[in-house]
């Protein structure tokens, strides 16, 4: 057996691992009792304990060294599969073990308390683990190294490569288009009504609704299920096994339906990645911000356009005739891009959303660097949104305890989502160039086209190229907020029928 073999099998076990974990995560946000919580957390901390040993051993160290020797006797995959584990070896050898138990056994806990304190609006519950997530993360982003910034270290986790002295004035421009597009459709909101999306619909049909068109536009079901939580999420335990969770609001059309075809874009990407990878790090989306440009690509993109609704709305108004039937597909059109601040971060309009991820950025940055501290989470959240959005959480559960992110430790995510939008916008206008016909394919319900340009640029690829190679590759430039300002304008100006967008 070849060094590469060897080290090969210390991927597998890891992944193996990793899909252990995977599964009991999902199970405690699906199934699991509410009174398992202790038990759960212990068992992630093991996982989490048997991962750090299989990814620093002696043995380990000594296999990453023979084969990063032997190189150039390895194929191109298995050397960017050997670089992706390097990586990930480098950074957990930084982290001791003690820290990563801890670290997953109050992730476990603090998820509990956020769902406690989420249902009765009281910050005080989450409070201090909070606290604890954020010092237990303050010390893994100082034992990564020296970084320009303290919170460099947790962004590059999610998003590799990404600096705070980089993403910092790709979001003010962004602020600034954001706020001077509001303030062009200000005086036309009152033209488009979104009424429709708020009439009762049945839990059941919605959920019938949603499955049915995530397998039309791709979503597999023969490798994947869709369940319900408080926070729909997508996991997977290998292309073969994909989870989505989805939550069903009777009174708001929109949170089943998009929200499900949001998670299943995380979906469709983890069921695309290349066999190649199986098993091993490079098996995974290439970052939180690349995944988030594929579920917000069929969210948002493809679903939110009239051109899809040309298609959908008939399926729509056939199992709930009562609240549509006096609509037209461009009505249901206008009503779900409606554009105005509001206060949930995951049913905002696509121009607003992304201020909702700036608050959040600039909070959890400055915990990090120490600017502010957990006690000042609930009033500075207020304070941002009021100057962001123009509008002020009545309590902590509409406010900053409405994400479910920081309790798993997931500090270092949110930018993420941001920069999906960002992405996404890049790759439609690289789509259009290379599919032609691409809006009339989707008028006749048709995605086959669509799902195969995203296998074949984005998804076979995995995580063996890093974002920027991947955007660079795939759209001939780097990273710019210019193509989603331009993207959200033509849509600001269609849906509000405005002859001009400054």
């Amino acid at each position: 057996m070849t060094s590469y073999q060897k080290l090969l099998r210390v991927m597998n076990t890891v992944a193996d691992l990793g899909a252990a974990s995977a599964i009991l995560g999902w199970d405690q946000e699906t199934y699991m009792p509410d009174g398992s919580v202790s038990g759960r957390a212990n068992q992630l901390s093991t996982i989490s304990s048997l991962i750090h040993h299989h990814m620093t051993s002696d043995e380990t160290k000594q296999l990453v060294s023979q084969v990063q020797a032997e190189l150039s006797t390895l194929s191109e995959p298995e050397k960017r599969i050997v670089a992706t584990f390097v990586r990930d070896h480098e950074q957990a050898t930084k982290l001791p073990v003690e820290l990563v138990e801890e670290m997953s056994h109050t992730a476990a806990l603090a998820q509990d308390a956020w769902k406690r304190a989420r249902a009765a609006s009281d910050f005080s519950i989450f409070e201090p683990m909070l606290k604890k997530t954020v010092d237990l993360k303050r010390c893994e982003a100082e034992l990564l190294g020296p970084a320009s910034h303290p919170y460099d270290n947790l962004l590059d986790q999610y998003e590799p490569g990404l600096t705070v002295e980089v993403i910092t004035p790709v979001f003010e421009r962004l602020r600034k288009g954001t706020v001077a597009l509001l303030e062009n459709i200000h005086e036309a909101q009152g033209k488009v009504s979104d009424a429709v999306l708020y009439k009762s619909y049945s839990r059941d049909t919605q959920l019938e609704v949603a499955r049915q068109i995530i397998q039309v536009l791709g979503f597999d079901f023969s490798t994947g299920r869709v369940d319900l939580s408080a926070h729909p999420f997508c996991t997977n335990f290998g292309k073969h096994d994909v989870r989505l969770t989805t939550r069903i609001r009777e009174q708001d059309l929109r949170s089943c339906l998009f929200g499900l075809i949001h998670e299943a874009g995380h979906g469709m990407y983890e069921q695309g990645i290349g066999s190649v990878y199986e098993r091993t790090p490079a098996g995974q989306g290439a970052s939180m911000g690349i995944h988030e440009s594929q579920s917000l690509f069929w969210e948002n993109v493809i679903a939110r356009s009239e051109d899809f609704w040309m298609w959908a709305f008939p399926l729509l108004q056939k199992k709930f005739p009562e609240q549509t039937n006096t609509l037209t597909p461009r009505d249901f059109y206008r009503a779900i891009n409606k554009m105005q601040p509001s206060l949930n971060r995951v049913e905002s309009d696509e121009l607003t959303y992304n201020l909702h991820i700036i608050v959040r950025f600039e909070i959890e940055r400055d915990l990090i660097a120490g600017v502010i501290e957990v006690a000042d989470v609930p009033r500075i959240w207020n304070e941002k949104m009021q100057t962001s959005l123009g509008v002020v959480p009545p309590n902590d559960a509409e406010g900053c305890l409405q994400d479910v992110h920081w309790s798993f430790g997931g500090i270092g995510y949110f930018p993420s989502y941001t920069l999906g939008k960002l992405y996404a916008a890049m790759e439609w206008n690289r789509m259009q160039q290379d599919i032609p016909d691409v809006r009339d394919q989707i008028r006749a319900g048709r995605f086959d086209s669509i799902l195969a340009w995203l296998r074949s640029n984005i998804h076979v690829v995995g995580r063996s190229e890093t974002p920027s190679e991947i955007v660079m590759r795939v759209c001939g430039r780097p990273l710019t907020e210019e193509d989603f300002l331009t993207y959200v304008g033509i849509k600001a100006h269609d849906v509000y029928e405005i002859a001009k967008i400054c």
